[in-house]
Formats: C-alpha cells, structure tokens, sequence
C-alpha cells in the first residue's frame, strides 16, 4: 500500500484571522490546493504549521486588532475590549493577564478551530494535523463528540489536534518544550506533560506529533518517547520567528531530520512551517518531507545554505513562501 504525505507551508498574515469565516475560507483555500494533488484511493496524512490557531484567536476578538502595529498593542487593545471576562478569570485563578484573555475567548476559540479542521478532514477525507492553537485542557474520550467538548481550568497549552478522515478527533498533543515568546515573558502558556504523550494509529500509520522544539534533542525528550510507544511518522508542526540563517538550518537538521535520517527512530517526518509576518513577528523556514530509506531519498535535496543530504524527499524552496510539498511513498507498516 502506498500512502501521501503532504505539508503545507503557509504565509500568514493578521487578514486570515479577519472573521471566523475569513478564517475557515482560508484554510479551505489551502486543503483544496492540497487536494488537487491527491488521489482519493489512498491514505493522505496532511499537515498545517505550528500556532495556525493563532489566527482563529484573532477570528473571535474585535476587528480592530488586525490593525495594531506590534503583538505588545495587540494584546492591550484584546485586553481593553474583553477587560470584564478577562478580569474574573485573572481574579478566578490567579494567573497574568495574557492567560486571562486567552482564557476568555477559550469558549469561542475552542469550536473554531477543532469544528474547522474537523470539517477539512472529513471534506477532503485525509488525516489532518491541524497545526496548533492556544487551548485550555478539553477533557475527551475517542468518538467524542465536538460540540459536547468544554475547555476547562486555569492551564493554556500550545496543542495540536489529530483528526480522522471521517472528522473525527483521534487527539490532542500539547507542546512540552517552550521558546521565549510561549514563556512566562510572553504568551505565557503553560507547558506540557511528557508523560501524556501519546502515538496515534491512522489509516497513515502510527502518527507521533512533536510540536516543533518538541522534536528536538537534548532540549526535549518527546522525540524519544515517541518512538519509544512506537510511532512510525513523526509530524512537527513549526514556526520559526527569526531568520533562516545557515545556522538556524544546521539547527533544524537536529529536529525531524536528525531523528529520522541520522538516528533512524521513525519511517517518515512531515515538518510544515509558517511563514510571513504577524504583526511585529516575522516567521521564516524551509518546510521538508522526510524519508528514513536512502532509497526514497537519495540526496539531491537540502535546506537553502546547506545543500543535498540524504533523507529528503521534498523540501520547500524558499523560507518566506507558501507552498505544499507532497510524496507518494510505501505504506510504513
């Protein structure tokens, strides 16, 4: 059996979180691109970048935020406008004030985004990793059903859902290792468990997701784990907010491609990245579809600075680029 890979590397701008049907129309514009180079007969396992769901968050707050200059303004005109919501849960659980607002628009935010790429899944019929969002902790069992889904307590953690191809929720996977801009300092988000890690079985194969510094080592042991129950492909969903230098690119060979290629733990890894601006943010990187067989990825592929090294099966070719990356490959079971 032969199944698709498929990563879908987006440019984002403040726009595609205008309205929650500007939101939901962008991210069908870019499965039905992906879907073009599909063939229905066989397992699709697609995936959006990290912090896509950001763009969901803009969807449900006022319209005025998309037209403030820097993240810092954008997050006191949020405040100003959810000020009372905010303020019972800043006072209910004692946490900062950007926690306090993500936490008043989790009852918003939640069906956006999960009722989004449910419908994506199922529409396009593939397995769909849908990026990451800010979300609270969403108690759910297998075959839940979404609009009985609730965010619950004081926790916001960066998560990745896992959706079937008849739209059903297979997961939630929540990011363990923070960058500087998740922190305390910043989003203040909380982190992850590694113990509630888990590897999910798809049509695709034993799907393990690591949120983007997730899947590097010595930083954090999720890619171990992941391999240790078993998974076959690894998908790390990113964003990068700084330049794609050659350095950031020898860093990133320490992520996806290390684990697979060098270390040999998984079959194939999907890393999509986002790219373009959010405010004052600027978001750069090279997207890549990655094979462990030299045999389906012999070497003449590479990141931009580095040039071919084995393992690559398809690699985006710019860092400031929307664009989709697909491979046709063996089944990894």
């Amino acid at each position: 059996m032969m199944i698709q890979l498929i990563a879908i590397q987006m440019r984002w701008s403040p726009q595609d979180g205008s309205s929650p049907a500007a939101f939901i129309a962008r991210m069908d514009g870019l499965m039905a691109r992906a879907a073009e180079r599909l063939d229905p007969r066989e397992p699709a396992l697609v995936a959006f970048p990290e912090d896509v769901g950001l763009l969901a968050a803009l969807a449900v707050l006022p319209p005025g935020l998309r037209n403030q200059p820097t993240m810092a303004k954008t997050m006191a005109f949020a405040l100003r406008q959810q000020f009372l919501p905010a303020l019972y849960r800043r006072l209910r659980y004692r946490v900062s004030w950007p926690r306090a607002l993500l936490l008043a628009i989790q009852p918003r935010l939640v069906p956006l985004y999960l009722s989004t790429f449910s419908t994506l899944a199922r529409k396009y019929r593939v397995v769909l990793v849908a990026g990451s969002a800010p979300l609270a902790a969403i108690p759910y069992a297998s075959g839940s059903r979404l609009e009985t889904l609730r965010p619950r307590g004081p926790a916001v953690y960066n998560t990745a859902a896992l959706f079937g191809p008849d739209g059903s929720l297979i997961g939630l996977q929540r990011k363990v290792a923070q960058i500087d801009l998740e922190g305390p300092q910043g989003l203040d988000l909380t982190a992850g468990s590694l113990e509630e890690i888990q590897v999910f079985p798809t049509e695709a194969g034993r799907v393990g997701i690591a949120i983007c510094l997730d899947a590097f080592a010595p930083e954090s042991p999720v890619r171990e784990r992941l391999a240790h129950l078993g998974a076959e492909i690894l998908v790390q969903p990113s964003a990068n907010p700084g330049p794609w230098t050659p350095e950031q690119q020898a860093d990133w060979l320490r992520g996806a491609w290390a684990a697979t290629v060098r270390e040999g733990r998984f079959v194939y890894a999907l890393n999509p990245m986002m790219t373009g601006a959010l405010f004052d943010l600027a978001f750069y990187g090279q997207s890549a579809l990655i094979a462990r067989d030299a045999d389906l990825a012999p070497g003449d592929r590479g990141y931009r600075d580095i040039g071919p090294l084995p393992g690559f099966l398809a690699v985006a070719q710019r860092d400031d680029s929307e664009e989709i990356l697909m491979a046709r490959v063996p089944h990894p079971a």
